[in-house]
């Protein structure tokens, strides 16, 4: 279910609202998303996104936020949070705040069994970028973690096997408002480190960039 509308303002930007329902595959609980497009002449757009769950729903969450795939000549990273290596919102006291750059295939990380991987967290922004300097910059109003992969979430969640990874004509970007921790304890993860099937409310910037 989907429900679509758009208007000009008088200086000339484009307001889109869209708001749909996305069901469990148990077809027991769904998440109910309001996004709010504002698209301005230079070609930026500031997305609010609210979430509200509804229904029955697991205990935790992996993560809440937004999938995006981009092209894959936008292969070029440059962050501002927590790095150089990957880390978690449980595994990040280590991982200083600084400006990071690297691509898409150096942050491969390569699990015995395949499974989501180079999260960094606590980001201020991040570029996506091609060869030549153009690409996206990306923006929340509050800190947020992100991940890119050369392969879909799809595929990484059902490979069971490093041979069965295909990479696709396209980069996964995941633009996470909030992420579960690794836990890998007796206790698995951590209260305080899972994301809660709750309300979120998120405002994000997308605005392309010449480097």
């Amino acid at each position: 279910m989907e429900n679509f509308g758009w208007e000009t303002q008088n200086d000339g930007k484009i307001l889109i609202d869209v708001k749909n329902v996305l069901v469990l595959g148990n077809q027991k609980g769904a998440f109910h998303n309001h996004f709010r497009y504002t698209i301005d002449g230079s070609g930026g757009m500031t997305i609010g996104h609210t979430i509200i769950p509804n229904g029955d729903m697991p205990s935790w969450l992996p993560r809440i936020g937004t999938a995006w795939i981009l092209n894959k000549t936008l292969e070029n990273v440059q962050w501002y949070g927590r790095g150089p290596e990957e880390n978690y919102p449980d595994r990040k006291s280590g991982y200083k705040t600084g400006i990071y750059k690297s691509t898409v295939n150096e942050m491969y990380v390569p699990y015995l069994i395949p499974q989501d991987y180079g999260l960094r967290t606590d980001n201020r922004w991040v570029k996506m970028t091609d060869a030549s300097g153009t690409g996206l910059e990306f923006k929340g109003n509050s800190l947020f973690n992100f991940n890119a992969q050369p392969y879909s979430n799809e595929n990484l969640t059902k490979a069971l096997y490093t041979y069965q990874l295909h990479p696709f004509d396209g980069i996964t970007f995941n633009f996470d408002y909030a992420t579960s921790g690794l836990g890998c304890t007796a206790r698995s993860v951590f209260t305080q480190y899972q994301v809660l099937p709750q309300r979120y409310d998120f405002i994000m910037s997308i605005k392309p960039v010449k480097e």
